[in-house]
Order: structure tokens, then C-alpha cells, then sequence
């Protein structure tokens, strides 16, 4: 009888030998190699180091950047802003030149006053910096770094050469800065992902919002965005185990054709902003870049310009032209998308994903074995709708 590992107040799910993506004798909550990235079992008093390795929305946009520092303050943080963070480049693109933005990622981990680094913002420009950062003083200072979107590039760098982990779902400008004030979902995950006590659950988030608010105009950027009803979608069941990675869709093969990342057994999730592409193609160049039919589950993030019924409705027909013989579980409609409020996830790490629970990271305790699933409501299925 294998051992299970149970979240308080949630029911265990027990993962069997041979799933796909299970594996043995690995470190605790980790994919082989890539060290935890957590601060220990309590996250008050964290000192966040806030560096801008993309776009300059520190600079253009105060107002935002007071809210979030407020958020932070009130959940016990302090901070303190890398010496380029609100550096403009010439052409008012990103925060500052790639080496200024490198200069601050570097003096952050190097740095052993700060517990974490957080990103300002994302979009674009985060690739720009990688090969100015200096891998052996990030390994030999490991740390968790905490970005989203465009930032997975640094996610990545991190888990691939540097050999640590690393978090995604939370920004400073994107999810601590909302007008009326960061949601407390979003602060709850943010610190138990930064804690690193016992196994991080992900329940689906009550309401969320992906309500289109234009930042540089005032009178609306300052008006709380409107909630809808969140909840889930199992798209196919299952269970299945594995390191937990991907990103924006239309960034991923270009993180498996830059670092060489093998999806093989791994728990993929992927997102689309709000671009407003057309998703068939950008899923087709996916299945083109890595083999998705040797995944260990799929996690797909809820579309903030398309109704949940609408949106997995269409991934569901994704799956069944380019994967209809895969029998990996895939939870669509998740709080790790470009809504808000999110998830906070480790990435690279183990993780597991079983129906009809949901995604369970074990770190530290028995990642061969079963995992308790969140409590959750009753999940929407595929063909149910909202």
C-alpha cells in the first residue's frame, strides 16, 4: 500500500504506479535538477527585491504602482526596487537597456538581504536579458524569482541553466496593483507558494476577471474591473504526475527551440492573452514544436476575451483533432491564464493533476506517491457549460 500525502481537509488522490509522468527516486516536489523554490515555512517580513525585466510600467504608471505597494505592505512584505527599475529605453519599449535590466536581476540574487524577486511587469524583453546574467552566482544564491507571461523566459533560464526553481502566476503591476486593491486570492497563493509549507493545493478561485481596462487612460484604469464566476472544466480525466511547465502559448516553442525543453512526461499548461489570435494555428505550431502525446497531464488557463463554456468547447476540439488518443488528464478554464486573480505555481517543479480534484504540487513531502487533491466545488464538465 503506498503512503499518501494529505492537505488538510481535502481528499486523498492516489496516483498509481505507471501513470504517465510518475517518477521515482526523484527530489521531493522537484524535477530532477532543479532545487525548491521556496523561502521556508513562514512567509511574513519576506524582503521582495521588484526589478523590471521587461516593459517600463513602473515608470508610466504611479498611480498603479502605489496600490501595489500598499498590497504588499498590508500582506507583511517589504520591498525595495532593483537601481534600473524605473529606467525608460530610448525607445519607451522596455525598463531601461537589456544590461541595465540584467545588472538589476543579477544584484537581486547576489543580494542576501532579499528573500525573493519579484517582477514589475512582463509583455516583452525578458529574452533580451539572458545572456548577460551570470548562472554559476544565481546557483551559488538561489532564491525564488516570481514573474508571468513573457517573463517564463527567466523562469526557464532559471530551471535550465541555472538549476533552480522559480515561481510564475504574480506581478507586481498586473495582479498587486488592481484598482480597489489586489485581490486576497491572489496574496493567499502568492504567500503560500513563497512558503514552502507542505503540499500547495490549487483550487479554482470563486470569481476572476479578464475585463479589458486600458492602464493609460485614468478614469479607467482607477475603477475596480468587474467579477465574473470562476470554476473549472475537466476536459479529460485522469491522473498523471510530473514537472510542471509551459507558458503563453505562442512563447513555448520558442522555450522548447531556445533550451531545448523536453515535455516528455511533463504536466504542460499553457495561456493565451489578449492578443486576440486565432488559436487553431497557434495550437498547431504547439504540436509541432514537442511531442504533446507523451505528456502527463495539461492544464489549459481560462481565456479573458471568451466565455468558459465557449473557450472549452474549443480546446476540446483542439484535443480531438491533434491529440484524440491521448489519455492524459486536461483541466481547462485554471487560475493560471492572464486573468486575474491567479495562481502563484512553482515552476519546474512536481506536481500532480487528478480528477476531479485538481493540481497539487507536493514539495518536501512524498512526491512518488499519492497526493491530496483540494477541496474544490463541483467541477464543471465539457459538456456542461457554466
Amino acid at each position: 500500500m503506498t503512503p499518501s500525502i494529505t492537505v488538510p481537509g481535502s481528499p486523498s488522490v492516489a496516483v498509481p504506479d505507471g501513470v504517465p509522468g510518475t517518477r521515482n527516486g526523484i527530489s521531493p516536489g522537484t524535477a530532477p535538477g532543479v532545487s525548491p523554490a521556496t523561502v521556508g515555512p513562514d512567509g511574513a517580513g519576506l524582503h521582495l527585491r521588484i526589478v523590471s525585466p521587461a516593459m517600463p510600467t513602473l515608470s508610466y504608471l504611479p498611480d498603479r504602482v502605489r496600490r501595489a505597494e500598499r498590497a504588499l505592505t498590508a500582506a507583511g512584505y517589504t520591498f525595495s526596487y532593483g537601481a534600473n527599475a524605473f529606467q525608460v529605453a530610448a525607445d519607451g519599449i522596455t525598463a531601461g537597456t537589456p544590461a541595465q535590466r540584467a545588472a538589476d536581476v543579477m544584484a537581486a540574487f547576489a543580494d542576501p538581504s532579499v528573500d525573493a524577486i519579484l517582477a514589475a511587469d512582463a509583455g516583452l524583453g525578458t529574452r533580451d536579458i539572458l545572456d548577460r546574467l551570470d548562472a554559476a552566482t544565481i546557483a551559488a544564491n538561489p532564491k525564488p524569482f516570481i514573474g508571468y507571461c513573457d517573463n517564463v523566459f527567466l523562469n526557464q533560464y532559471l530551471a535550465s541553466v541555472a538549476g533552480i526553481g522559480s515561481l510564475y502566476g504574480c506581478t507586481l503591476m498586473v495582479h498587486l496593483g488592481e484598482a480597489g486593491g489586489a485581490y486576497p486570492e491572489t496574496l493567499d497563493h502568492l504567500g503560500r507558494a513563497l512558503s514552502g509549507a507542505g503540499p500547495l493545493a490549487c483550487p479554482p478561485m470563486p470569481s476572476r476577471t479578464g475585463e479589458v481596462i486600458d492602464w493609460y487612460v485614468p478614469e479607467r484604469e482607477s475603477r475596480p474591473r468587474r467579477r465574473l464566476p470562476g470554476g473549472w472544466t475537466w476536459l479529460r480525466p485522469g491522473a498523471g504526475r510530473g514537472p510542471f511547465l509551459g507558458g503563453e502559448i505562442t512563447l513555448i516553442p520558442e522555450l522548447v527551440r531556445s533550451f531545448g525543453m523536453s515535455l516528455d512526461g511533463a504536466v504542460l499548461f499553457w495561456d493565451v492573452s489578449y492578443h486576440r489570435l486565432p488559436v487553431p494555428p497557434l495550437f498547431e505550431k504547439l504540436c509541432e514544436s514537442a511531442d504533446l502525446g507523451r505528456l502527463a497531464g495539461m492544464v489549459v488557463g481560462a481565456h479573458p476575451l471568451v466565455p468558459d463554456g465557449e473557450w472549452a468547447a474549443t480546446v476540446a476540439g483542439l484535443l480531438d483533432r491533434h491529440l484524440p488518443w491521448a489519455d492524459f488528464p486536461v483541466l481547462a478554464n485554471a487560475d493560471l491564464s492572464h486573468l486575474c486573480p491567479s495562481w502563484t505555481v512553482p515552476f519546474g517543479a512536481e506536481a500532480v493533476l487528478a480528477s476531479p480534484g485538481g493540481l497539487v504540487f507536493p514539495r518536501g513531502h512524498d512526491a512518488a506517491g499519492p497526493v491530496a487533491a483540494p477541496a474544490v466545488p463541483a467541477a464543471r464538465t465539457a459538456a456542461s457549460g457554466r
